[in-house]
């Protein structure tokens, strides 16, 4: 190795190659950011450029693009709740926290230099001990797979303390949509209602922007803000950041960089899992993980570090044994055949220049985004200081050309919409939206483990077998069970804390603060939502047959049995709530609700940029200051949407070559 390591050297100190790696991690990030752009689109657009170049400086480029787009997606899940990619969904629990408190900043520079950490790990981890990790990635089967799914998703018990209840059933209604189109263990349609397009399924990419950005955009609507956060940026941040991060957070950085890099490894796994169970072992070690959740630089730093540490996991055995760990790896994999290179042990002898070129680009290429960022985050935070109402309408538009880029489906711009009243009429009522994140995003892979696993325990006897002759399953089992006890410690602590105040005459924390309280209203509602989400999905079971069947039925009397529970709890607590606040807003809301189904609506008939000119004009003048004329408000809301519009047509249409919904109109 290291005999290749100078050759190599010299290669990525070429001013082309240096070049291209600065334009591939700023394009990067601008993909990251937008929302519904993932670092998939974004590699794969960028592929056919790479065929006019050596093979060397396509890959630096593409393996620039990846490192920036993971990063990119937490500059908008810290600034506006929306995570840019799949990945930065356990980045917005604390980020935003960070942004609404005016510390923008701080959330923008703490998801930096931790993303540039964990991407400097994983590449570190590529270039020094691919082959023997590679081996180690082999073991993870569809038992192994599927246990691992199930530690991720028992994530949930610790993220909904005080509220376990609902936090369980959100991730099952999560797991129940997620089962919505092709049964992956029988191959038949499923829980469609008749409505043929839902055979595609629920794309999780579309949920993620109605459940984060789209509710988002109501709950800011329904604030009456004239800014989405204040934001007064102030000297030394940078500094005081990186002095906390790796002083206070050297342990949650190193420990979420090593699972990043373990969990890229595995085929199919990705960011997302890797995040979710670093964000949960830094909440379940800390000394008070109450603080998670609401604006803390660990949360952000275990989010970040382990999503930018699953790249160099998932290009180990990609390089080493052709198999990649993730979509992004996959078609770096196919720009390599593109070139006639076969990726496995032989490319460290026979193209040893190319390959130690190219992880050695990842460790620089990760060094390099620390004054890349820097520069696009100084830039990209001025967006607080934007009118909301501006940014509420620009998010709209984008969430649709993100959701419709996706599959070209204008079901996924409905799912947008859908989703969205979910997180914020849900929110309102008590439905977490992370653990029904969660659900969506791990129940394709558990139910498509779960059925490799009762495949393989037809031959070796029963499941049983099949779960207990791995060791590997048995650790994960284990790391499962510890993480639905720890809700019981937390507690414990809670209670002890109090305890220990009153006696030593301190002031005791509100009865809110230790045990979360939600009305019985709230729970009514709730528990009828689950309820008759059960007996819906329960009408549609006639069309199940075999395997396919087992998983959905399961997840449907978890949903009845919950309601039934959340029922007797509403009637001990009463129905006194009313939110006369929620109320007051509630008009406001609606107003913007039914412009936004109007513009979905006609945007396939008229066209998608004369329509989302139009929209942008309106909702900015019904949702501009009424204290200023209506001739004031319409002039500035065509000049906002004129100008959203022809940016966006410059960098969707002719510089990504985005696909938009058409009309009769441009």
């Amino acid at each position: 190795m290291y005999e290749n390591l100078l050759p190599a050297l010299g290669h990525l100190v070429e001013p082309l190659n240096i070049f291209l790696m600065l334009c591939g991690l700023a394009g990067g990030i601008i993909v990251g950011a937008l929302p519904g752009l993932t670092a998939t689109m974004g590699v794969a657009l960028m592929v056919p450029m790479t065929f006019s170049m050596n093979a060397t400086s396509g890959l630096i480029m593409l393996g620039a693009i990846y490192i920036g787009a993971i990063y990119g997606g937490s500059n908008s899940a810290c600034l506006i709740c929306t995570p840019g990619t799949p990945s930065s969904v356990a980045t917005t629990w604390d980020g935003w926290p960070l942004s609404k408190a005016g510390k923008a900043d701080t959330a923008l520079y703490a998801s930096l230099l931790s993303s540039a950490f964990g991407g400097l790990v994983g590449a570190l981890f590529l270039l020094l001990a691919a082959r023997p990790l590679a081996m180690f990635a082999l073991n993870f089967q569809g038992p192994e797979s599927f246990w691992l799914c199930i530690f991720g998703l028992s994530t949930i018990a610790v993220m909904s303390t005080g509220n376990m209840l609902k936090g369980l059933l959100s991730g099952a209604l999560g797991l129940l949509v997620s089962t919505i189109g092709i049964d992956p263990l029988e191959g038949t349609t499923r829980f469609t209602f008749g409505f043929y397009p839902l055979v595609q399924g629920i794309e999780v990419i579309p949920a993620m922007i109605g459940l984060f950005s789209f509710s988002q955009v109501l709950v800011l609507v329904a604030s009456k803000r004239d800014y989405i956060a204040a934001f007064n940026p102030q000297k030394g941040v940078f500094t005081a950041v990186a002095k906390k991060l790796f002083t206070d957070c050297k342990r949650v950085l190193l420990l979420s960089s090593g699972i990043g890099t373990v969990v890229g490894m595995l085929p199919g796994a990705g960011g997302e899992i890797a995040s979710i169970i670093a964000y949960n072992e830094a909440k379940r070690w800390d000394a008070k993980p109450e603080r998670f959740g609401t604006g803390v630089v660990e949360g952000v730093a275990a989010s970040e570090s382990s999503n930018n540490a699953v790249i160099g996991g998932s290009l180990i055995p990609m390089l080493t044994l052709g198999i990649p760990g993730s979509a992004v790896a996959a078609i770096i994999l196919g720009a390599l055949l593109a070139k006639g290179i076969q990726p496995g042990f032989k490319i460290f002898t026979e193209t040893a220049d190319l390959a130690y070129t190219f992880m050695l680009s990842q460790v620089v290429g990760n060094l390099l985004l620390i004054p890349v960022g820097y520069f696009l985050a100084k830039i990209i935070a001025r967006l607080l200081n934007v009118k909301l109402n501006y940014v509420a309408i620009t998010i709209v538009v984008l969430s649709v050309i993100g959701s419709y880029a996706i599959r070209n489906s204008l079901l996924d711009v409905w799912v947008v919409l859908a989703f969205g009243l979910i997180g914020f009429f849900g929110g309102r009522i008590g439905l977490d939206t992370g653990a029904l994140a969660l659900g969506i995003i791990l129940g394709p892979m558990i139910e498509e483990n779960l059925g490799k696993s009762m495949d393989l325990s037809r031959a070796m006897g029963n499941l049983g077998t099949v779960f207990f002759s791995s060791k590997t399953v048995i650790v994960l089992m284990g790391l499962t069970a510890l993480s639905c006890v720890t809700p019981l410690f937390l507690a414990r602590r809670k209670a002890k804390t109090v305890c220990e105040a009153d006696e030593q005459g301190n002031p005791l924390p509100s009865e809110q603060e230790v045990l979360p309280q939600t009305s019985g209203k709230a729970d009514l509602l709730s528990g009828l939502c689950f309820l008759g989400t059960a007996a819906l999905f329960y009408t549609a079971n006639h069309d199940l047959e075999g395997a396919g069947r087992v998983f959905p039925i399961g997840l449907q009397a978890f949903l009845a049995v919950g309601a039934l529970l959340l029922f007797a709890l509403a009637w001990k607590k009463g129905f006194t709530y009313k939110d006369k606040e929620f109320l007051t807003s509630l008009p406001r809301v609606l107003g913007l609700l039914a412009l936004t189904g109007a513009y979905l609506a006609l945007i396939n008939v008229v066209g998608f940029f004369v329509m989302s000119f139009a929209f942008m004009a309106v909702a900015a003048t019904y949702l501009g200051d009424p204290s200023t004329t209506l001739a004031k408000r319409l002039g500035l809301g065509v000049a906002v949407g004129a100008g959203v519009c022809l940016a966006v047509w410059i960098v969707f249409t002719l510089l990504l070559l985005v696909p938009t919904p058409e009309g009769i109109l441009f």
